[in-house]
């Protein structure tokens, strides 16, 4: 399977600004030099529906991505984003979990199932974010065919977004601990990923979840550049 790497926008950008990033990494990431990796950005969700249109129009390889989605089922859920609602843009994984969604929306463990669920049910792969505290309580919560079916990505509050980013020797044992329980499954990585440590990662990892360094889509064409040079 192919290694990822995933931008995500949180809470930044403008709908124009976003543009300007998505034109500007079009033109810079060499698309036709990615081997084994799969590139995908997951804007906000303003922006989803442009991007499904932009990148379809440059025909890039760059998976839409989104940074969450409801819990529930289309219906009446006012200020929800259903996957139903997204079912026409082409996005191919969710990000569900997060530890700022849990931190600052009080999300569970058992919402977050309830994500997943939506998402493989209309056919988005879920990125399912997790960490040592509740890494064991997550996964139980998902029955054997669903956790097969998804990508974990170990992602340590400590170093979401404080430029602490945890060793390799840890990502490895955390990694052993999700495939004891789920089996051969995807694990990335994510917490102060840059363009000077991916490659460690990628030793390891089945790919990257980049925040703050992928902000300018230079500083993220660069991280792009150095793991398809592996």
């Amino acid at each position: 399977m192919k290694k990822l790497l995933i931008s995500n926008f949180k809470s930044n950008k403008s709908v124009d600004e976003s543009n300007e990033w998505l034109d500007e990494l079009v033109k810079t990431v060499d698309w036709n030099s990615l081997g084994n990796f799969e590139v995908g950005v997951a804007p906000a969700f303003p922006s989803v529906e442009e991007f499904s249109h932009r990148i379809m129009e440059a025909q890039v390889p760059l998976k839409l991505t989104t940074q969450d989605l409801s819990a529930y089922p289309a219906g009446s859920y006012t200020g929800a984003v259903s996957a139903r609602n997204l079912a026409d843009l082409h996005v191919k994984y969710a990000i569900v979990g997060h530890s700022e969604r849990r931190r600052y929306f009080e999300e569970t463990s058992e919402l977050v199932a309830m994500k997943v669920v939506q998402a493989l049910d209309n056919h988005i792969i879920p990125l399912v974010c997790i960490d040592e505290p509740y890494l064991e309580e997550q996964i139980k919560l998902l029955d054997t065919a669903t956790l097969s079916k998804c990508v974990y990505v170990y992602e340590p509050l400590s170093a979401i977004g404080t430029g602490d980013n945890v060793g390799v020797g840890k990502v490895a044992e955390v990694f052993e601990k999700i495939t004891k329980l789920c089996g051969d499954v995807r694990c990335m990585y994510g917490g102060s990923v840059t363009d000077q440590n991916v490659s460690e990662y990628l030793l390891i990892a089945h790919g990257v979840l980049v925040g703050s360094f992928s902000l300018k889509a230079n500083d993220f064409a660069k991280l792009v550049a150095t793991a398809t040079a592996l």
